[in-house]
């Protein structure tokens, strides 16, 4: 299903200049390729944190849940 949005012109701009950059050939290359990088950033910062907080092994498999959990909500 194809849909169109009209984002403000700085924002198109910007992803205009990404696209290009890119040598992504669609603006939805585009978007996946930046959720792609939004998503792996999530998961270093977290990966981050566990570290810093040292948590056993149990603690981490909790954590694991809960971000399996979250995935699984549409919203998220």
């Amino acid at each position: 299903v194809a849909k169109t949005t009209a984002p403000p012109e700085k924002l198109y701009s910007e992803l205009l200049e990404v696209k290009r950059e890119s040598g992504a050939e669609t603006f939805a290359e585009v978007v996946e390729m930046l959720l792609s990088i939004y998503r792996r950033h999530r998961v270093e910062e977290l990966k981050k944190a566990i570290e810093r907080l040292k948590l056993s092994n149990e603690e981490v498999e909790k954590v694991e849940e809960v971000v399996r959990e979250a995935r699984g909500r549409s919203w998220w």
